[in-house]
């Protein structure tokens, strides 16, 4: 044993001797100083004690608040994602009605087509739709939404078509303005606004009263699109010393335009329609 483990038994034999001879008396004052003596760090102690204990139960009940938050936002997310999904559902649903409603009260044949390819390049010229020869889509068929008149067709296939955007310059329709005598030429602008395309109105009269906020519309004029089509709407109008001009806002929103209606001759359905249709090409 080493020396200084033998002393301090030493020492502590001699004090456990020294105390029990002593009288009770001397015995509990010695417990009563002693006590006192401990007391500040007995009631230090549990006071740590206290306090760690409480930290503890805090750390603790933040980790459930911290687990219930996240699952809470969890289950937020979702619901944001099954809302947004359900709003995606109710305008695609909207949009289809109103799809349906316009084939059905349309006063000509239509076919519904969607648009499947669209190059950044020419996004305001063309678009190709899925509809061709096979679906009775021909060239310069006019090309419609239930908002208004979307182009022609440009180049037929077998299974597709190409179409020419009103917003294209090549793309050239007789018009009108409501309420008005005035009449001219709508066309695409070659140099429009990134994300705002506008039409051209030519050949109004140099003094005509135009305001903004007037409707454009088909005349009918040439047997390629129907009359009373709404193209846009007057937005400035500029006179010139021979004709004015009117920049037009097309009433079709071509950057979200998904799905259109090509106009094509009625199928024949009776044998009255199709003796007929065979007299006019006999020249009976």
């Amino acid at each position: 044993m080493k020396p200084q483990n033998l002393i301090a038994l030493l020492l502590f034999v001699v004090g456990a001797v020294w105390a029990l001879t002593r009288s009770e008396r001397t015995v509990r004052n010695i417990q009563s100083s002693y006590y006192s003596a401990i007391s500040p760090f007995l009631k230090s102690g549990a006071a740590i004690e206290t306090k760690a204990f409480d930290f503890i139960q805090e750390v603790e009940h933040s980790k459930k608040w911290e687990m219930k938050y996240k699952l809470a936002k969890e289950e937020l997310d979702q619901r944001r994602m099954e809302v947004a999904h359900l709003r995606k559902l109710e305008a695609e649903n909207t949009h289809l009605n109103q799809a349906l409603k316009f084939q059905e009260n349309v006063p000509f044949h239509v076919i519904a087509a969607k648009i499947i390819r669209r190059q950044p390049s020419t996004w305001w010229h063309t678009v190709t739709i899925d509809r061709g020869d096979k679906h009775g889509v021909g060239v310069q068929l006019p090309v419609l939404s239930p908002e208004g008149l979307v182009g022609k067709i440009d180049a037929p296939s077998k299974d597709t078509s190409t179409v020419i955007l009103l917003t294209d310059e090549k793309c050239q329709v007789s018009a009108k303005i409501d309420g008005t005598p005035e009449a001219g030429i709508v066309s695409g602008l070659r140099d429009t606004a990134e994300g705002s395309p506008h039409l051209l109105l030519r050949f109004l009269s140099k003094d005509a009263n135009i305001k903004p906020g007037m409707l454009v519309l088909t005349t009918g004029r040439g047997g390629l699109f129907p009359a009373d089509i709404l193209l846009g709407t007057i937005k400035t109008f500029e006179p010139g010393p021979l004709f004015g001009e009117a920049l037009v806002e097309p009433a079709v929103d071509f950057k979200a335009l998904k799905t259109v209606f090509v106009k094509i001759p009625k199928p024949l359905t009776s044998v009255r329609e199709i003796g007929a249709a065979t007299a006019n090409s006999t020249g009976r």
